[in-house]
């Protein structure tokens, strides 16, 4: 989880330290283990360093190699074996080298192409003063942020964009076109980001940089082809299991104890009971502790004693954090600023508790459950059921939905099915005027004008090409390659890193979606069992009492009780002389009438309401952060390391 920065400037004139050090000191949270720069000429490279896996103890960056190549690398390597075998007798590399070396040496041996030979999570800068080029990455599904900008004569590339910012020519401007698409279309462009000018550089994609241009391609992809198919559902399982298992181990690189996120349920639980499994059973496994939210006893995310099972079966100890009551401005600003984003977390006060209370344990890496649910109950295979004929195991898989997920509505799942029929069948030239259809119109406050950017951005939005052999695989390849999770992936990196922390995601490991988006799709649902699969491969892993768990927990209570607590200071904020309103985002008339008639409409079942409050207040507060000013008058970003911490809200007012 280091931060990486840095500059050229194409027309030769040298970089100046000091705006390197500037843009650097805008991401020192993510550098508990200090700052190193290296400057030559036209090109000056940054790091902040955190030291995460054992290799890691007496890793510098930059690295510069003996041929003058220079790299900057944020991440883990999974398949640093394999490098080794093919580096080691023309590198010098050995299995105690950090992966920026083995990056290096990868480079130095094939150059170019040195993204297709490299599996895990990273985000990487390599500039070569011979080749006069700059080689940029990021992992195959985007776990690492990277941001890239061209200002004039000058490229910019860092990990977070506030130290893109930074530069002295670098104005900061809001990106209407994704402001629209993200409150309006639920849509939103895998390279585009919130500022207008600033890039992000695709999962799994790199950029060849030379002073003659840049070229982006994709260096990998999954194959829509596969196809994996095995004599019975147990070998599924077992192959999951595998897979899985490998998954974690290899998040659990670590030299620090790991943590995990844990809430009780089916996903983060398999994910602790695999680690204490492997620690058992392996060498070299770092401690792990299970640090878990816990609500109060009876209310629908009481969790508390599936917790409890966990324990006894493996004779540890999860660390519990009460959730207090809070509102939804506690934090917010802070939490803007850091994931640069118009989206608030309605529980940020716990969820900085929660991490503060990580790192203090001395862990570096958090594991969480995060995508389970997307890619291991994809219901989209029962559209290959339909087409193959098979409408009465259709019918009893969606019955079966309703037995499993009691907490839910069945209706919803036979309306996802008739959605999806239509979805998987309607000509693809139709899909505009759908995207049209379905611009956002329970939230009339937006203006007019942010209404058609997203009708003209609903007609340009195009289909992702990819074509698979089953509507199942189509399902899990549009999952794994949503901007929309990306866009999550960012901002829990973003979270993280405040804390020290990075956060790995085992059921995005590319291999195991591989896995999933070949089999069958019944297999992942087997008999209708929401996550079969997951529940089978746990057996003798998992207590029982969750590997037959039939509910998730609801957050929804907790969401709505933040933006009641603070439904006056939201008001407040929200007044007709703020920014989006100021900027032409929001119309006051429209929003100062359907604010007074929604205070009574939040509280219930689902927090709708409350999430569309809680947009409008990120958009709010992003603005003032990035583009407005403080109460002193100065703007957010002021002189000096001070511009890392925003100007807080106190009772509404700046």
């Amino acid at each position: 989880m280091s931060g990486i920065v840095g500059i050229w400037n194409l027309d030769g004139k040298p970089v100046e330290r000091e705006v390197l050090a500037r843009m650097s000191a805008t991401m020192a949270h993510r550098g508990l283990d200090g700052e190193e720069m290296w400057v030559e000429g036209p090109v000056g490279l940054a790091c902040q360093l955190l030291r995460v896996t054992p290799e890691s103890e007496k890793e510098t960056q930059p690295l510069v190699s003996a041929s003058g190549a220079v790299v900057v690398f944020d991440g883990r390597l999974d398949n640093r074996e394999e490098l080794l075998a093919t580096l080691k007798e023309s590198h010098d590399v050995s299995s105690s080298s950090p992966d920026p070396a083995l990056v290096l040496a990868a480079y130095e041996a094939c150059g170019d192409q040195l993204p297709e030979r490299l599996v895990g999570d990273f985000a990487l800068g390599v500039v070569d003063p011979k080749r006069q080029q700059l080689v940029l990455a990021r992992d195959a599904i985007g776990i690492r942020p990277l941001y890239y900008c061209r200002t004039g004569e000058i490229i910019l590339f860092a990990s977070e964009i506030k130290a893109i910012l930074a530069h002295p020519n670098v104005s900061a401007k809001p990106n209407d076109d994704t402001l629209a698409d993200f409150f309006l279309n639920n849509v939103r462009d895998q390279e585009v980001t919130f500022f207008k000018g600033v890039s992000s550089l695709p999962p799994a994609h790199s950029a060849l940089i030379t002073p003659q241009g840049m070229t982006k391609r994709r260096y990998w992809d999954f194959d829509s082809t596969g196809r994996i198919r095995l004599g019975s559902f147990e070998e599924y399982a077992d192959a999951f299991r595998h897979l899985f298992e490998q998954a974690v181990r290899r998040r659990l690189r670590s030299a620090h104890p790991v943590a995990v996120s844990l809430s009780g349920g089916l996903d983060s639980s398999s994910i602790l009971c695999v680690a204490e499994t492997l620690v058992r059973r392996e060498s070299g496994i770092p401690p792990i502790g299970g640090f878990s939210y816990t609500s109060s006893e009876g209310t629908p995310s009481d969790e508390r004693g599936f917790l409890v099972e966990i324990e006894k079966k493996y004779g540890t100890t999860i660390h519990r954090m009460p959730i207090h009551p809070m509102g939804i401005l506690d934090g917010s600003e802070e939490t803007a600023w850091h994931c640069e984003l118009p989206w608030p977390d309605g529980h940020w006060s716990n969820t900085r508790t929660f991490l503060r209370i990580i790192q203090e344990s001395g862990a570096r890496v958090v594991l969480t459950g995060h995508w389970a649910d997307q890619v291991l109950f994809p219901q989209a295979y029962l559209v290959d059921l339909f087409r193959s004929l098979a409408w009465r195991k259709v019918r009893t898989h969606l019955n079966e939905f309703g037995l499993w997920l009691t907490d839910a509505d069945p209706r919803y799942f036979r309306r996802r099915f008739v959605l999806d029929l239509f979805k998987y069948h309607l000509p693809r030239a139709v899909f505009p005027l759908i995207r049209r259809l379905r611009v956002k119109r329970d939230c009339p406050w937006y203006s007019e004008a942010l209404r058609r950017q997203a009708i003209r951005r609903a007609w340009k939005q195009t289909a992702n090409g990819w074509s698979a052999s089953s509507a199942h695989a189509r399902a899990l390849y549009e999952e794994a390659r949503s901007a929309h999770h990306v866009l999550c992936m960012e901002w829990n990196n973003k979270v993280a890193t405040m804390h020290g922390l990075e956060m790995a995601f085992p059921f995005l490991d590319r291999e195991l979606i591989s896995f999933l988006m070949a089999v069958p799709g019944e297999v992942l649902t087997w008999n209708g069992v929401p996550k079969a699969l997951l529940r089978a491969a746990m057996g003798g892993v998992l207590p029982e009492a969750i590997v037959h768990r039939r509910w998730k927990a609801d957050f929804s209570h907790l969401v709505n009780e933040a933006v009641e607590r603070d439904f006056t200071r939201l008001v407040h904020c929200l007044g007709l002389g703020g920014q989006a309103v100021t900027r032409g985002y929001v119309t006051a008339d429209v929003l100062k009438k359907n604010l007074k008639g929604l205070r009574d409409q939040i509280s219930g079942p689902t927090c709708e309401v409350a999430w569309s409050l809680s947009d409008l207040l990120g958009l709010e507060l992003w603005l003032r952060i990035f583009f407005g000013e403080s109460g002193n008058g100065e703007p957010v970003f002021a002189e000096g390391p001070s511009e890392t911490k925003p100007q807080m809200i106190s009772g509404g007012k700046r």
